[in-house]
């Protein structure tokens, strides 16, 4: 495979990095930032290329490393320089291949979402080897894709994609909002360094990932503590309450099977609709 790059973000930085030190097979980037396309193939030791039309020449593969609303603009390009018999990939997490549709008469098409945070571009790559990606699509280059990343593929369906997003999300993004609304409460008593609290915070993450959520659920919702989890309800504020209720009422779903939680649920729906 001779893969090019389309985009200079930090999606593109990892990627184009991290096939080049396995395969080699990295020939060039093109962003519509020239800098930025010097920089990551400088990074990446490939190609920078002025333009689309010579990268796409000089390619089989092509990586779209473009954000989701840029997707659509990247697909009419191809389209206007009459793109054909090419391996064609983004790596949107909620959008499917379909944004290929009218590509795919001629050219292989997928999405390929990697199941990992991309918070620093030039350092993200060193651990990419233990990430796993999603693949939905052309079911044709599944083979060549998979070799690609060491078999480290899950396969969905197209249909399912946005319930998968919105669940990676959920493992993410949003848990970064929880842990700044846990950091704003302790800062508001005096506790500035939130790093004292990660043994609990890996402890946590780790008991879920070997018995799963509801094996490793602790604390007061587990014990039907209702008069301290009424205690935490007096002592947040609104914004807190928003993100605390919601997720206290999922806790009591999952212990649902084990004791009479209608007390807890009268304490937190009632608290919910005092809102």
């Amino acid at each position: 495979m001779r893969i090019g790059f389309i985009g200079a973000g930090r999606v593109g930085y990892t990627l184009s990095k991290y096939l080049n030190l396995k395969f080699h097979n990295v020939i060039g980037i093109y962003s519509k930032d020239i800098n930025d396309a010097i920089d990551c193939a400088r990074f990446s030791i490939s190609e920078y290329y002025k333009n689309l039309i010579d990268l796409i020449n000089n390619c089989d593969t092509l990586f779209l490393t473009v954000n989701d609303d840029a997707i659509d603009t990247v697909v009419d390009e191809l389209i206007s320089l009459n793109v054909c018999d090419k391996a064609l990939i983004h790596t949107s997490g909620s959008i499917t291949s379909d944004a290929f549709k009218d590509l795919k008469h001629s050219n292989r098409c997928v999405s390929l979402h990697p199941i990992y945070a991309f918070n620093d571009k030039y350092s993200a790559y060193k651990e990419f080897d233990r990430a796993y990606l999603t693949l939905e699509g052309d079911r044709t280059i599944y083979p060549q894709i998979k070799a690609l990343f060491l078999d480290k593929v899950i396969e969905i369906d197209k249909e399912s994609k946005i319930k998968y997003h919105a669940g990676c999300v959920m493992v993410s993004n949003l848990m970064c909002a929880l842990m700044k609304g846990a950091s704003d409460l302790f800062k508001s008593i005096g506790i500035n360094d939130i790093e004292i609290f990660k043994p609990l915070i890996l402890n946590n993450i780790n008991n879920i990932l070997e018995y799963g959520p509801d094996k490793a659920l602790t604390g007061p919702i587990k014990r039907n503590d209702i008069g301290t989890i009424k205690k935490h309800l007096e002592s947040l504020d609104d914004d807190l309450k928003r993100i605390y209720i919601p997720l206290s009422l999922k806790l009591v779903e999952m212990c649902s099977d084990n004791n009479d939680y209608s007390n807890m649920l009268k304490l937190l729906e009632g608290d919910m609709k005092n809102d």
